[in-house]
């Protein structure tokens, strides 16, 4: 179960989405967020901080996606992940898939889909 001082890092390269998720967060009662906007800077930090949940982009412009950012963070790092996109295409859910994340969520993201997928853990 989730609580106010759960550690959650937010991955997503759209500056909009990154606040809207956070907003939506810190409005639900959660106060340790971290944010990130490149795969890089997202294993760099959930390396640093051990988040219990991680909300990763799946497409995250230049760099790493989010797949492989998972990837590496799950070589030295367990927690939930929950992933963030705006695609259906067959391959990129099979890419998703492999990682066995505890959730996949369809821009755009309702704050009433992020919580309750937030409450299914």
């Amino acid at each position: 179960m989730l609580t106010g001082d759960t550690p959650i890092l937010v991955v997503d390269d759209d500056n909009l989405v990154r606040l809207g998720i956070r907003m939506t967060l810190e409005d639900a009662g959660f106060r340790n967020i971290q944010v990130a906007k490149t795969g890089a800077a997202a294993v760099e930090m959930a390396l640093r901080h051990q988040p219990r949940l991680i909300l990763m982009d799946v497409r995250l412009g230049t760099g790493i996606d989010g797949v492989e950012a998972v990837r590496q963070i799950r070589q030295v790092h367990t927690c939930d992940v929950i992933f963030l996109t705006g695609s259906n295409e067959t391959a990129t859910r099979i890419r998703v898939d492999a990682t066995v994340p505890s959730g996949v969520l369809v821009k755009p993201i309702l704050p009433e889909h992020l919580i309750e997928a937030l409450e299914a853990l």
